[in-house]
């Protein structure tokens, strides 16, 4: 009953003559789009931090188009990483004048594709337009860059363009993604990202591209000395300053970077991301009000940014506001269902909030879209280890640390997970020794203080009900009407065994929310330890009544806590109603009811001399979960009572190998087995084979 214990063409140059396909072809998906701009859009790091666009190819060298504030050192150590994930060593072949553009060039004997380049002369105002590129890692969410790709329209063309930014467009573009491409319906290139544009007497932001064609017009002309690599001034701009920041970081020095980022604030003091860095930076200080300051600012210039509210729900986890942090992750769905960030952030809030479904939902979503993201099956791994799904925890962390074996997260729920479901202690103990390592190469030293305190409170469960109990204090404080936190602190109070307190919180939580059936459910455990079981059945009938909300509860769950109580009261038909109703509410995720459910109907039936039937119950135990001892050993003993010695002898032989508690009286009558089950129990404990058996120590579980 305890349910608390276990509770982000090719262009062909020559003779100075582009050749420009014409625009045609018929419209492709959006998905369409992402697959083709994903094969010719490479991730740009070491001095510089963006994306480029692979557009031409000359024997084994390829040609990169970026913006030159991704790559501002005329002696900077570059770096590509091309889609299928090798990197390769770069330099700037070529900046062009008067651009905010430069060409790269690196060097592979490997078939990339390259880009194929649109007539941007012919994208007007309304034309749907397509941003790609490798964006930051965003804190907290993915400790890695990610391919992003979002959708918006072409706002207006400037006729007096500033370093050949002419094309205004409205869609989301994340820091790191500068120089990567902007793509027509066809998915050729006929822009490249860079910048974002904001005025002082309107606060908006707008974001701008550089239109293909003045690229090559640039690129076409006869190359003079203020063109070479050798000659071309590096300019102090905001986004170079941006870039800078970003380099800094990447180097841990968060400090330096927010110096970086101040300046270019003195520059563009609406540049929103300068603000988005900073933040990150702030983050990785463990400063997390300066953090969400910075945010903030970020939303009132573009209150449609779905990455800034998916990252603030980030942090308004780790300042405890689990309500906040649902809300701001809600917000990041409904603004772009696309985006697969929103979902594992929504999904990392839900996972914390118990709604374990609503987790493995969003991460599942998640999935569909990015099947190498280490962080995702980490977060699922956790929400199906809390849902009993002990395999697909096992599969998920395994397939997290076989995509990132380095990412510290992973090892930390599945630490979590094997300290406080699974009693393994020594498994335990060797992930977060594993953690330690990983956290102090990989974070800065605040976070790593507070992944230490989370792993101390998971091997300390009375300090993580302490933990818990005051994280939920706050949160009330700040709402009063936070349903999910008087929920959160009963939880803390039922765990250190005060179910008076609990109840207080429980009954505040169902008067706030009346259709929260996972407070229902608890709030029946509780009334249950009370001795109030009248009560407690009362309490499960209202959440299946109102059927909503149910976090980590279930139906099946509650149909089954009720049938035990009314099994304990000697209401046997009721209680077997009760337990079919469980099997038929069965999801996977909730697999372990239908086992305890048969095997419990059997427990009823053998009491009522029906053997035969209690026999088919243990069967279908049996089959529902092969692994169950309790059933095989009942079938045992029905099936010898009943004259199948020998079979029953083996079955029994078999179990109690496997998990000799069975054969300790007082530990049946706990769980719910009847007189004259035990009685017949006894009969065959005391056969010498099963006597040998019995007295060795137990297999622990």
């Amino acid at each position: 009953m305890n349910f608390f214990s276990r509770r982000l063409p090719a262009v062909l140059m020559g003779a100075a003559v582009v050749m420009v396909q014409p625009q045609l072809a018929v419209a492709l998906s959006p998905i369409q789009v992402s697959d083709i701009a994903k094969e010719f859009t490479v991730l740009i790091d070491g001095d510089g931090i963006g994306s480029g666009i692979i557009f031409e190819r000359k024997g084994d060298t390829y040609l990169v188009i970026t913006n030159q504030h991704v790559v501002p050192k005329n002696d900077g150590k570059y770096e590509i990483q091309t889609p299928d994930g090798s990197r390769y060593p770069v330099s700037r072949s070529q900046v062009l004048p008067g651009l905010d553009i430069a060409i790269l060039q690196f060097t592979s004997n490997k078939n990339y594709r390259l880009a194929e380049l649109g007539n941007s002369d012919q994208i007007r105002e309304g034309s749907t337009i397509y941003a790609a590129g490798w964006a930051d890692s965003l804190p907290g969410i993915t400790n890695e860059r990610t391919y992003q790709f979002t959708n918006g329209f072409i706002r207006s063309r400037v006729k007096q363009a500033d370093r050949g930014y002419a094309l205004v467009y409205n869609n989301e573009v994340i820091p790191g993604m500068s120089g990567g491409p902007m793509l027509d319906e066809n998915g050729r290139v006929v822009g490249v990202n860079g910048r974002a544009y904001n005025t002082e007497t309107i606060l908006a932001v707008l974001r701008i591209g550089i239109p293909v064609n003045t690229v090559l017009t640039a690129r076409s002309r006869p190359t003079t000395a203020s063109s070479t690599v050798a000659a071309a001034p590096q300019e102090r701009t905001a986004e170079a300053l941006i870039n800078l920041g970003g380099v800094r970081a990447n180097r841990k020095d968060y400090r330096g970077a927010i110096g970086d980022y101040n300046q270019a604030l003195r520059i563009n003091p609406n540049n929103p991301d300068a603000y988005f860095r900073r933040s990150f930076a702030y983050f990785y200080l463990g400063d997390f009000p300066a953090a969400t300051v910075d945010l903030n600012k970020v939303l009132e210039l573009n209150p449609k940014n779905a990455v800034a509210y998916a990252q603030r729900s980030v942090l308004r986890i780790q300042q405890k506001d689990l309500q906040g942090a649902l809300a701001d992750g809600e917000q990041a769905v409904r603004l772009a269902p696309n985006l697969s960030l929103s979902y594992l952030s929504r999904g990392s809030v839900r996972l914390l909030s118990q709604d374990y479904k609503g987790a493995i939902a969003d991460i599942d979503r998640f999935i569909q879209q990015d099947r190498k993201f280490a962080h995702a099956y980490a977060v699922r791994g956790f929400a199906r280890a809390m849902s009993k799904d002990k395999q697909g925890a096992n599969a998920d962390f395994d397939k997290a640390i076989q995509l990132d074996p380095n990412f510290f997260t992973t090892y930390q729920f599945r630490g979590v997970s094997r300290q406080l479901i699974w009693g393994d202690k020594e498994g335990a103990s060797a992930d977060f020794q594993k953690v330690a390592v990983l956290c102090q190469q990989e974070l800065s030293t605040p976070l790593c203080q507070q992944v230490q305190q989370e792993i101390k409170q998971a091997q300390d469960p009375t300090l993580l009900y302490k933990q818990a109990i005051a994280d939920a204090n706050l949160a009330i404080q700040r709402n009063p009407q936070d349903a999910n936190a008087y929920l959160r602190r009963a939880a803390g109070y039922y765990l250190q065994g005060d179910n008076n307190k609990a109840l207080e919180d429980l009954n505040q939580a169902t008067r706030i929310n009346s259709k929260y059936s996972q407070a229902w459910v608890l709030r029946g455990d509780a009334l249950f330890k009370l001795g109030q079981k009248e009560e407690a059945i009362s309490s499960y009938e209202r959440a299946i009544q109102v059927n909503s909300e149910w976090g980590g509860a279930s139906p099946a769950e509650t149909w089954f806590k009720r049938g035990t109580i009314l099994q304990k009261l000697g209401r046997k038909q009721e209680a077997i109603s009760s337990y079919e109703r469980a099997i038929q509410a069965n999801s996977e995720s909730d697999n372990v009811y239908p086992a305890s459910a048969y095997n419990n109907i059997g427990l009823v039936k053998y009491e009522q001399g029906d053997v035969e039937g209690a026999i088919r119950q243990f069967q279908s135990a049996i089959n529902n979960d092969s692994k169950k001892v309790e059933p095989q050993l009942a079938l045992a003993v029905a099936l010898y009572t009943k004259g199948e010695r020998e079979k029953g002898l083996t079955m029994a032989e078999s179990a109690l190998r496997s998990e000799n508690r069975y054969a300790d009286v007082e530990f049946l009558k706990k769980n719910l087995w009847g007189e004259k089950l035990i009685a017949d129990t006894q009969k065959l404990l005391q056969t010498p084979k099963i006597r040998e058996i019995t007295s060795r120590p137990s297999r622990s579980q």
